[in-house]
């Protein structure tokens, strides 16, 4: 049994490989990762962590998942949340995308219903960089929201 300490936030990765993803089993492998990485985990301390799709195959390879390819991904993700915790808490948790999340992916990525932002890996290291994808996730965000008040 750890130490319990009440203001540590977790980001939890799940993803799959390239051969995985090719061998259609993104949802399945996304399912399995949540349900083992969250085994242990309460409803209550549920609202500290953060849940990042990064696909293996993505990661600092400069590939990026089309925006359909994160929200299926997404989707299973809050799937098997709503599976352990019930609807209201799976849209309650934060699902980020994290595989090589550029400038000029950064938009088509969050305008999609489930994610919910980027982590953002080797872009950060350049200020411009980084600032436009800032930019680009607030103009995304900003967009979203007026289509949700039209509704």
């Amino acid at each position: 049994e750890g130490h319990h300490h009440p203001s540590l936030g977790v980001i939890l990765c799940v993803g799959e490989t390239e051969e995985e993803y090719d061998a259609g089993l993104l949802r399945s492998i996304v399912d399995v990762q949540i349900k083992k990485g969250l085994a242990s985990v309460n409803q209550r301390d549920l609202g500290r962590i953060v849940i990042a799709y990064e696909p293996v195959w993505a990661i600092g390879t400069g590939k990026v998942a089309t925006p359909e390819q994160a929200q299926i991904a997404h989707e299973a993700v809050r799937r098997a949340l709503a599976g352990m915790f019930g609807d209201d808490a799976s849209e309650r948790v934060r699902i980020q995308y994290g595989g090589s999340v550029t400038p000029d992916s950064i938009h088509s990525l969050m305008i999609m219903p489930d994610v919910d932002g980027a982590l953002v890996g080797g872009a950060s290291l350049t200020a411009d960089s980084f600032a436009r994808i800032v930019e680009g996730g607030a103009t995304s965000y900003v967009g979203s929201m007026k289509n949700e008040s039209l509704k």
